[in-house]
């Protein structure tokens, strides 16, 4: 059922129609009322021209830069490969449109700071990034605990990111930029302090993996005012997908819970099913972010979820992160001066 708006419907276009880029398009059009999928873009035309016809035969486009410029579109999800995000990100700031990209911003530090540039020089919030955990209730629900002041100071994130399986070969590096940097916003946001000083260790798992594999990695963190932060990062859990944070604070500690499923008895065991991937773990998630995007640009304001900022920031972290790995040793860094445009 299709959420009611009064407000003007907003034309969106989804660059990337891939299972993230096509959940995406879905969702607007059939949860959020005051929107409607305009135009797609993939390289695969025939997939694009699929979720099209499953959007109400929205316009496919053969060029996605064509896609942002066109007048028939108002808003932009970027949902293509992570090192096309910054520069079509970039094309939406030219354009003058909003869009939610998926994270990550960029795949450099670099890049991060060209979109940020960008921003600052415009004047203009128009960039928000997918962070989706900012809108999982589980997640909302330890921020609302630990916001609300009676545990006291927050002194301790404890993240746990588990996939069931990737593919051959991954390596340490991957799965800091790909996988990690819903952790790193994690930190950030739920203790409300920036990082200064990391630590990565990997392992591999199994003696069948690629050489190279690190696929479990242990990251160290400390913040600002005194907080910490440890993150078990484990992309070949086997068992499925799963995502814990817990916040430690001075009197008491607020954690995520499994969420709503069925507890199913069966074979002498009662237990509650594990999904295999992310888009069904965090559905919700995605719903809760579309609509609020989208009615950000209704009324005329900033997207309450992750921004440029926190974009960048996350960059900055997942580079050092890279470099500890790569080293063995800890890497630490100067928190960069905010731009008023931010809150």
């Amino acid at each position: 059922m299709k959420t009611k708006t009064n407000s003007q419907t907003v034309s969106v276009g989804v660059i990337g129609t891939g299972g993230m880029g096509t959940r995406h398009a879905l969702n607007l059009h059939r949860a959020v009322g005051g929107a409607r999928v305009a135009a797609v873009y993939d390289l695969d035309q025939d997939r694009a021209r699929q979720v099209a016809g499953m959007c109400g035969q929205a316009l496919v486009f053969e060029d996605p830069e064509r896609l942002i410029d066109d007048s028939h579109v108002d808003a932009v999800v970027i949902a293509s490969p992570d090192d096309t995000h910054a520069g079509l990100t970039l094309a939406c700031l030219r354009a003058g449109k909003p869009v939610l990209s998926e994270k990550p911003l960029a795949t450099t530090v670099e890049d991060a700071v060209r979109v940020l540039d960008a921003e600052v020089a415009l004047g203009q919030r128009l960039v928000s990034v997918g962070y989706m955990r900012r809108f999982d209730p589980q997640h909302m629900a330890v921020k609302r605990a630990v916001a609300d002041g009676a545990l006291g100071r927050p002194l301790l994130f404890k993240g746990v990111h588990r996939n069931a399986a990737v593919p051959y070969g991954i390596t340490g590096e991957t799965i800091l930029i790909n996988s990690a940097g819903h952790d790193f916003d994690s930190t950030r946001w739920l203790l409300g302090e920036e990082v200064q000083e990391m630590f990565v260790r990997g392992l591999r798992s199994r003696a069948d993996l690629h050489p190279d594999t690190r696929d479990l990695l242990l990251i160290e963190m400390a913040l600002t005012n005194d907080s910490l932060a440890v993150i078990e990062v484990y992309v070949n859990a086997d068992y499925g997908y799963e995502v814990s944070a817990e916040v430690v604070c001075q009197r008491g500690s607020a954690i995520t819970t499994l969420a709503d499923t069925a507890l199913v008895r069966s074979e002498a065991q009662r237990a509650h099913p594990v999904p295999k991937d992310w888009l069904a773990r965090f559905q919700n998630a995605y719903v809760l972010e579309v609509l609020e995007w989208v009615e950000s640009i209704q009324e005329g304001r900033p997207f309450c979820g992750a921004n440029t900022w926190d974009g960048y920031m996350t960059m900055l972290i997942t580079g050092s992160s890279i470099e500890s790995f790569r080293s063995g040793t800890v890497k630490s860094f100067e928190v960069p001066c905010k731009p008023a445009l931010y809150p």
